[in-house]
């Protein structure tokens, strides 16, 4: 993994990094995740030449007619985004439509702010394993309708995932938190995450159904 983390790291040059790691299902929202760091871009200029948006798009489901356009659609946007915004010495989105799990790891490990926005989710357990694989602190911006948003709320930026303003609001909000902060809630994250293993999340998932 290491060795990804030093490309990634020569990838983004000194500049703040977002990462997004998901598959690329409807559900998982990529499309307005993309459409909130357009936003930012748009009405915060100041990060331009100053940020990278990595997002890692794994395919999902390629026989369902449905899920290949939706991945056409995050290709749309981002191609978008890069045309609009990209200079001769700063590309501002790294999308990979590709599965590359150590990559994926070492992309939470560098990260300055992950963003995980689904529409609706179980868990989502990259919420969890990023604050865990942090190696500098990453603030996390979290969809409230991630079933993680019910243990890591208190130490992340939590955001209505339909609304891309306010996505973008806190993307910026995350990307300006003080090196302290980020680090004491990437902290509270990891432990929290930590706190809970996989057997005793499942076991509790189990005990629910029967209530």
């Amino acid at each position: 993994m290491r060795a990804h983390v030093t490309a990634l790291s020569q990838a983004a040059e000194g500049r703040k990094l977002i990462v997004r790691v998901d598959r690329t299902e409807p559900s998982k929202n990529i499309v307005r995740g993309l459409n909130a760091y357009r936003e930012l871009l748009a009405t915060r200029p100041e990060w331009h030449g100053r940020v990278v948006h990595l997002a890692f798009a794994y395919p999902s489901r390629s026989a369902v007619p449905e899920y290949r356009t939706y991945t056409e659609q995050v290709r749309q946007i981002a191609a978008e985004i890069t045309a609009e915004f990209r200079t001769p010495d700063w590309n501002p989105l790294i999308l990979e439509v590709r599965d590359d799990y150590p990559r994926s790891l070492a992309a939470c490990a560098v990260a300055d702010v992950l963003l995980v926005n689904p529409i609706r989710d179980g868990m989502n357990l990259v919420a969890q394993e990023g604050p865990v694989l942090s190696e500098r602190g990453c603030a996390l911006v979290l969809s409230r309708e991630a079933g993680a948003a019910a243990t890591l709320g208190g130490d992340a930026l939590l955001v209505n995932p339909y609304d891309v303003s306010e996505t973008a609001a806190a993307l910026h909000q995350a990307l300006t938190m003080p090196d302290a902060e980020r680090r004491r809630r990437t902290e509270a994250l990891a432990a929290t995450a930590a706190a809970s293993p996989p057997a005793r999340w499942l076991g509790d998932q189990l005990a629910a159904l029967d209530t």
